[in-house]
């Protein structure tokens, strides 16, 4: 009874995956102060502080590092700070928001101890910290010369497969295996791009002698430019899946026999932001 259990489940598990689809997109940015890093996250940085964007993994976890490059402790207000879809702001706030960073310095000077007398130092230290600290609530402290990570949202109720199939264009796509596949691709510019959204953080630091904060803003957009639809080829079959490349993410959809398509697993510990569909209700057959 069990050997037969086993065989219908791998038949099932079987079904679906061939009738399963994987959308790929590649985001980019026109903001003129956003750059692309070699892991291909999407990195605004001035004289001091770096802000890197990662949207890598299913659903697009929006995945946000800010680095203090200053010598006086930067915080950053996640309550006043938003992701932004069709003019509609969801905060970044969560009541529990894990904290974690790393630290390192450099350093150069003189000194003088009673044991050793006078020398010169040089020298380079890093480390890492994770834990709790006792702060307003949805505010991250960042200590100087050290970074925090968080990931609070993520999207979810993509309107991809609305876009008709004759949007698409055929091209050959060789899988890391150099194995050959026919894909669909379309591709978009910021004004048709089926999502465009903008990411809106505020941060702060304090004043010591005034005890006031100043306030620092910072606005980033990004937009789909390119959907790959592929069937069943799952996000290691891409260079950019491997790498696990910054500008990179997927939807998973599944076709039950009687479900419809479904949605796949979504990642835990992030809230999710629905995307309403503003595009035309047309849809295409299975790939």
């Amino acid at each position: 009874m069990k050997r037969l259990l086993f065989v219908l489940s791998v038949v099932v598990l079987f079904g679906m995956s061939s009738c399963s689809s994987y959308y790929y997109s590649v985001l980019e940015s026109n903001d003129a102060v956003v750059e692309k890093n070699v892991d291909k996250d999407f990195i605004i940085e001035n004289d001091s502080l770096i802000i890197s964007y990662c949207f890598y993994g299913e659903d697009a976890p929006v995945s946000i590092t800010v680095y203090n490059k200053m010598d006086e402790p930067l915080f950053v207000d996640w309550q006043r700070s938003a992701l932004i879809i069709d003019d509609v702001a969801t905060s970044y706030y969560q009541e529990k928001v894990p904290v974690q960073g790393q630290t390192e310095s450099v350093y150069s000077g003189s000194s003088y101890s009673w044991s050793k007398g006078y020398h010169i130092t040089d020298g380079y230290s890093s480390g890492s910290f994770t834990g709790e600290v006792a702060l307003p609530k949805g505010v991250s402290f960042i200590p100087p010369k050290s970074k925090v990570e968080s990931t609070p949202l993520k999207l979810t109720n993509f309107p991809f497969d609305r876009i008709p199939k004759e949007a698409y264009s055929k091209e050959k796509f060789y899988k890391t295996d150099s194995e050959a596949v026919n894909v669909k691709i379309k591709r978009f510019t910021e004004n048709d791009s089926p999502l465009f959204f903008r990411s809106y953080l505020s941060l702060y630091t304090i004043d010591q002698d005034a005890e006031k904060k100043k306030y620092l803003s910072f606005e980033s957009s990004f937009y789909v430019a390119e959907l790959i639809k592929t069937g069943n080829v799952p996000p290691v079959s891409f260079n950019a899946g491997v790498k696990q490349e910054g500008d990179f993410f997927y939807v998973h959809k599944v076709k039950g026999a009687n479900a419809g398509w479904i949605v796949g697993a979504v990642a835990i510990g992030a809230a999710g932001v629905v995307i309403e569909s503003t595009l035309a209700p047309d849809s295409y057959n299975d790939w």
